[in-house]
């Protein structure tokens, strides 16, 4: 069955991690780490949703314009082999694996042209990473508040666009806000759980419920630090999160959104896309049908990104 499923990533650090290990090749020639063109192809990997991940330090006038215009260069020069997904109609047949981009701290999107932007293909933003910025706080801050002036105004220009907004680093304040003020769509692309991992980064159960209730989706990652709060985590911490989201509100809602390339720990038996085939069995071997296992390893993103975009 594993070769038959539509597979996607809600959410890759692929640009970050070649970034942080010094490489400029093409993906093309990538030839180590989770994210390959060979472990694509080995996890029947179709879509993959990349983030431009500005970091905090470049937040500001001047300073995070700059960057994202530096993360999108990069995109279209490093990852030119990866087919572009910017309209419902491109998550047809995909039978090579393209890819999608989603802004991972929107703090630039003050100083940018939001048409030019998502004529180039974005349209998916999270509003802010751990810290603060110019919009809202995330949910590194110690003590946090919700959204400012500018973010909700920036929230007004994004819903009149149709944009997504990925909740995964909102601080517990701005999520609600932004759960009960925006009327478009909403995600959240990688998270752990806090009833299995009680973490400020991690959802919690009213938090999956509100924007499960708003229709969104909810990618858990691969990530150690939200699986289990440790450096080494395993299929095993993966699996009773997503049962338990799906006990809760059902498969549809469910997806995977590693964040490959944001964590430095490993999550034992799911190292690479070319393991996640053993997790589709996981869900088989607990009588998952079919379709729900389709849907949990990709089918739901592809749903979701058929109904959201233009």
């Amino acid at each position: 069955m594993a070769d038959e499923l539509f597979v996607a990533d809600g959410h890759v650090d692929l640009l970050y991690d070649l970034e942080r290990r010094g490489l400029t090749q093409d993906f093309a020639h990538l030839r180590q780490g989770p994210v390959t063109p060979e472990t694509l192809a080995a996890g029947g990997v179709r879509l993959l949703v990349c983030a431009l991940y500005c970091e905090d330090v470049f937040n500001g006038p001047g300073t995070a314009l700059a960057r994202l215009e530096e993360l999108r260069r990069r995109a279209d020069g490093q990852l030119a082999a990866l087919a572009r997904v910017r309209r419902r109609d491109d998550l047809g047949n995909l039978e090579a694996p393209a890819a999608m981009f989603l802004l991972e701290n929107g703090d630039a999107l003050l100083d940018a042209d939001l048409d030019a932007l998502q004529a180039w293909g974005l349209k998916v933003v999270g509003l802010t990473h751990a810290g603060r910025n110019r919009l809202a706080d995330g949910n590194g801050v110690a003590v946090p508040e919700g959204l400012s002036a500018a973010g909700r105004g920036l929230l007004r220009a994004l819903a009149r666009r149709g944009w997504i907004i990925d909740t995964a680093h909102l601080s517990a304040p701005a999520f609600g806000e932004v759960v009960r003020d925006y009327p478009g769509a909403l995600i959240c692309s990688h998270t752990g759980l806090r009833p299995f991992c009680d973490r400020q980064r991690n959802l919690s159960e009213w938090q999956a419920a509100a924007l499960i209730e708003r229709g969104g989706i909810i990618g858990l990652t691969l990530a150690p630090e939200m699986l289990n709060g440790g450096t080494r985590a395993a299929r095993a911490d993966l699996v009773p999160q997503i049962d338990w989201l799906v006990q809760r509100f059902g498969w549809q809602v469910v997806a995977l959104g590693s964040d490959y390339g944001g964590f430095d720990g490993v999550c034992a038996g799911l190292e690479s896309y070319a393991h996640w085939p053993l997790l589709a069995a996981d869900l088989q071997a607990l009588g998952y049908p079919e379709e729900a296992v389709a849907g949990i390893l990709g089918e739901n993103w592809r749903r979701f990104y058929r109904e959201t975009l233009p």
